[in-house]
Formats: C-alpha cells, sequence, structure tokens
C-alpha cells in the first residue's frame, strides 16, 4: 500500500489486496478468491481537527479484480462518501452526510459478503440496527446488495461550551437494482458533548418503516 500527499492537498492511496474468504450467507455459501488493485482519494477542509464549525470531506475508492488473474470473479467495487459541516451565529450547526456504493460484476452470487452492502446502525440509517437494511433470500435472511444508498441531514443547538442538542433524518438502503431502491427513513434527536478526543454522541432514532423499531445509537470521532 502506498500513501502519498498530493500537492493539490487530495491523499492518495494505491493498494494491492489478495483476499481469500470463505463464507456462509443464508442458504448461500463459497469460498472467494480476489486480488485487487485499488486507488482511494480523499480530501478534508477544516477548521478544526476536532471539533470543526465549517469543513468538508470527499473521499473516492475503488477496487477491480479480474477472473483468471488469482481471481474466480470480475469486480468493480465502488464506494463515494460526502460530508459537509457549516455553523450559522455560533449556536447552529447543519451537518449533511451522502454515502454511495456498488458493484459492477457478471457473477455476483460469488462476490464474498464483505464486498457487499449493507445499509442501517450508527453511521449509517439510524433508527435500524447495524446491517439490517439489505435484500434478502426465499428464507429471509439478509444476503447484502449490490449497490448502497445512505444520507443524513442533521441539525445541532449548541446549549454550552461542550454540548449540544440534535436532531436528524437519515434516508438509505442496499438494493440490487436502481430501479427500485425502496428507501427506509430513520428519524431522531440526540445529545452531543465535545471531548478531548472529539464529540461523543448519544441518539434516540426512530424507524418511519416496519423493518425498524425505537434505538439508541451511541458514536464517537470527529464529526467529519
Amino acid at each position: 500500500e502506498g500513501h502519498r500527499k498530493l500537492p493539490s492537498g487530495w491523499e492518495r492511496v494505491i493498494s494491492l489486496k489478495w483476499q481469500r474468504e470463505e463464507y456462509w450467507l443464508g442458504d448461500d455459501s463459497g469460498l472467494s478468491t480476489l486480488l485487487m488493485p485499488g486507488i482511494s482519494y480523499s480530501y478534508l477542509r477544516s477548521d478544526n481537527s476536532i471539533d470543526p464549525h465549517q469543513g468538508y470531506r470527499l473521499q473516492f475508492d475503488t477496487q477491480v479484480a479480474k477472473e483468471g488473474m488469482l481471481s474466480d470473479a470480475n469486480l468493480v467495487h465502488a464506494n463515494v462518501l460526502l460530508k459537509g459541516l457549516t455553523t450559522v451565529a455560533q449556536n447552529h450547526r447543519f451537518l449533511g452526510r451522502v454515502q454511495l456504493g456498488g458493484n459492477l460484476t457478471d457473477g455476483y452470487t460469488s462476490i464474498p459478503p464483505s464486498l457487499r452492502f449493507f445499509a442501517g446502525g450508527d453511521q449509517s440509517v439510524r433508527g435500524y440496527d447495524y446491517q439490517k437494511l439489505s435484500p434478502t433470500n426465499s428464507d429471509g435472511d439478509r444476503i447484502g446488495g449490490r449497490y448502497m444508498f445512505a444520507g443524513s441531514v442533521e441539525y445541532q443547538y449548541s446549549i454550552a461550551d461542550k454540548w449540544r442538542l440534535a436532531t436528524f433524518i437519515d434516508q438509505g438502503n442496499s438494493f440490487n437494482s436502481l430501479d427500485k431502491p425502496d428507501l427506509k427513513t430513520g428519524v431522531g434527536f440526540g445529545v452531543r458533548w465535545v471531548s478531548p478526543v472529539g464529540p461523543l454522541r448519544l441518539d434516540l432514532a426512530h424507524a418511519l418503516d416496519d423493518d425498524g423499531g425505537i434505538r439508541l445509537h451511541f458514536s464517537m470521532g470527529p464529526e467529519l
């Protein structure tokens, strides 16, 4: 793996990964072998590394595999992450997040679960359990999707120097057809405390679709 900070401010990572994965997913099982060269670009602009008031993050990465070249499937695996944050009149903060993922392959059943897409959880669609949003087989087992979308809009209000209240709406799912993404929605509220190592987040989220319920979510780390 080679990491380089470019003069433009972008960070580039070039990688080569050999993966051999035996898996059981519902009635589906197999042994996947993939040799995947990959490249990733990321860009972060922020006015503070721990608790920014303005900034954004852009991240793009892709991995490819070619059947017959130490791989048993053709695959293009891609992810996109976009995050933004702005603060208005000191106390009002607005955050946005978009995550996209996709697999292009002629043999999807041979793609292991680690490279399929799932949605739901603290960093995805709150109100749903981790990786609960996914296509299912005839037995109801979640088997992962070809594509994934997750988006979030959040408003925070500062009530003290290190404390904030938050309200949010998340939407997303993983799916196999771009024509029928069937996006699920979660809404909720929470509290934020800015610790010396970054914000700690505690949220109570309600899933608006029958796949979810009311869930408590905890996460930590930079907003961007």
